[in-house]
């Protein structure tokens, strides 16, 4: 018992020396893991599928009035039956009274109210001139609301209900595009949705159409995206099922694993639309092993992570062009580190988190915006606990964190080159210090590139700018590209990368495409400035490949 007491000890007090002596160390072999499981997550997400609008938008003149003779001065335009109340429509009657109208200028007048409905999304609805005397200087129009009849799907392969429109709904093109997406969200579907005369006057059907084709998707990974410590080589395979419950659901299950080292995860995810509602949720797990010596002493290492997130968005505006969604999101993260068995304390987590953000795309000839602006706190509501370092004061216990996220594409054409750049930008700002996990960290294939083999900079604020051109080539959908990324970080004296800022940019040429069932993605990158405690490898190679049934 002595000697089991003594041993005991002896390990304790060399898992405190550790943790005073190798914080550093120990801080970038967290960072790694929770990299890891991010990465993971964000090559498993599926990109779902924007629609907007094929239809030309209006544009009339409003001062192209034709001059009668024979007409009548109106001074008021009165909307029967209008159920769209905008102070838009009210200006545009504003413009167009106080004019002498007589047969050319009631149409204009008719035609320009018709398509301030039509550029609404009202594509079906009717504006028409009942019988009246103008001599009152006042025109009546009545608004003829074009509803829904029948809302018909081939072979039943979805329920009505999630759908953002139903039967006797006035009909809205911006519903049908919201519906399109809902039904679209998913791959091996090929999408029809027609409108038909209904057998009502004043009333369409609307024909839907999925043309499924394949209700699930395998897809094995191998790449060199791990960390030098757990291993580099990463395997990883993926099973998606799509329509589960004939409501476009998505589920999905993957796993990953180190081949070289010792690191493995899995996670499963889900997702269901309601109209203009998505609801998902997510769950992972992780474990990372990895051996260290410390005073001629060789110790054991071993790290778990889990997390857990419920998240509901809302689509709060959309037209021809734009979209805002709104999003809230509840996240559950726990974290245990062991040093030969023991339990790490001051790193132990198990933390709670809501996140709230504003979500805009737009889309133009030739360019796509996408920007995202979340907002992040720490909660004890759902079970989570103030963690060591918010219990010292050394963090702020609220952790309150923005983020600010933009992707820019635009097409390039110079002559017979064809090409696209993409920008990405993000940055995060907290007002106090955060706890490790919350930290932004940049250094690898999704900030800043050259940088895969280091451990990053990580702290509580900070920034980068990813820019990369994308060449297309006819031959084998082969697709060169070449970029340059900057970043910084301004640290607390929390991390390892203490100081007011650090900078890191550095630049990549590569390579991607495929054939058939067969991805890959294989470039070079290389660090153009870094700190000098910063340790980097001068050139990478960094390669992906995939096969998808």
């Amino acid at each position: 018992m002595k000697i089991t007491h003594a041993i005991f000890c002896f390990l304790t007090t060399y898992a405190c020396h550790f943790q005073a002596v190798a914080q550093p160390e120990l801080n970038r072999i967290i960072k790694e893991q929770q990299n890891n499981d991010d990465a993971a997550r964000k090559e498993n997400n599926l990109v779902k599928k924007d629609v907007y609008s094929i239809i030309n938008k209006k544009h009339n003149d409003i001062a192209e009035f034709p001059v009668e003779e024979n007409c009548f001065l109106i001074n008021e335009i009165v909307l029967e039956d209008n159920f769209l109340q905008r102070a838009s429509l009210n200006q545009l009657k504003e413009m167009i009274v106080r004019r002498c109208m007589g047969m050319q200028g009631l149409e204009k007048t008719v035609s320009l109210i018709q398509d301030y409905f039509i550029n609404a999304g009202y594509i079906t609805t009717r504006i028409e001139i009942p019988e009246q005397d103008l001599s009152l200087n006042k025109l009546v129009l009545k608004v003829v609301p074009g509803k829904i009849d029948e809302i018909k799907i081939e072979n039943n392969d979805i329920y009505q209900y999630i759908l953002p429109f139903k039967k006797d709904d006035i009909l809205n093109i911006r519903d049908i595009e919201q519906g399109l997406e809902n039904l679209q969200r998913v791959p091996g579907v090929d999408v029809k949705i027609g409108i038909t005369p209904g057998s009502r006057n004043g009333y369409s059907n609307v024909v839907i159409a999925t043309n499924r084709y394949r209700s699930w998707n395998l897809r094995a990974t191998y790449n060199n995206w791990g960390d030098k410590s757990t291993g580099r080589q990463l395997a990883g395979g993926v099973g998606y099922l799509y329509n589960l419950t004939k409501t476009n659901d998505i589920f999905y299950v993957s796993g990953t694993t180190s081949t070289t080292g010792n690191y493995k995860s899995i996670s499963t995810y889900y997702s269901i639309p309601f109209g203009y509602w998505d609801y998902e949720l997510f769950y992972s797990s992780s474990a990372s092993r990895q051996g260290f010596s410390i005073a001629d002493m060789d110790l054991s290492y071993r790290g778990e992570n889990k997390y857990f997130s419920a998240k509901a968005s809302r689509t709060l505006f959309r037209n021809s062009d734009k979209k805002i969604t709104g999003t809230a999101e509840l996240i559950r993260r726990k974290a245990d580190y062991k040093l030969n068995d023991i339990a790490l304390l001051l790193q132990k987590r198990d933390m709670g988190n809501v996140r709230f953000g504003l979500h805009y795309k737009q889309n133009s000839p030739g360019a796509a915006l996408n920007g995202s602006l979340t907002y992040q706190r720490f909660l004890t509501w759902f079970g989570g606990t103030p963690t060591s370092d918010m219990k010292t004061g050394e963090v702020n216990e609220a952790s309150h964190i923005v983020n600010l996220d933009l992707n820019y594409t635009r097409l390039l054409r110079y002559g017979s080159l064809d090409a696209y750049y993409n920008m990405k930008f993000g940055a995060q700002y907290a007002p106090n210090p955060l706890t490790l996990q919350d930290q932004f960290t940049i250094g690898s294939r999704w900030n800043v590139r050259g940088f895969e083999n280091s451990s990053g900079l990580y702290g509580d604020k900070g920034f980068y700018l990813q820019n990369t051109i994308n060449f297309m080539t006819s031959y084998k959908a082969i697709e060169p590209y070449i970029g340059i990324d900057y970043g910084q970080i301004s640290s607390s004296a929390y991390t390892h990368n203490s100081g007011s800022s650090q900078k890191i940019m550095g630049a990549v040429a590569g390579i991607k495409g495929g054939t058939g069932a067969l991805g890959y993605d294989v470039s070079l990158s290389t660090p153009l400035i870094s700190p000098d405690e910063l340790n980097i490898d001068k050139f990478t190679i960094n390669f992906h490949v995939f096969y998808q049934l």
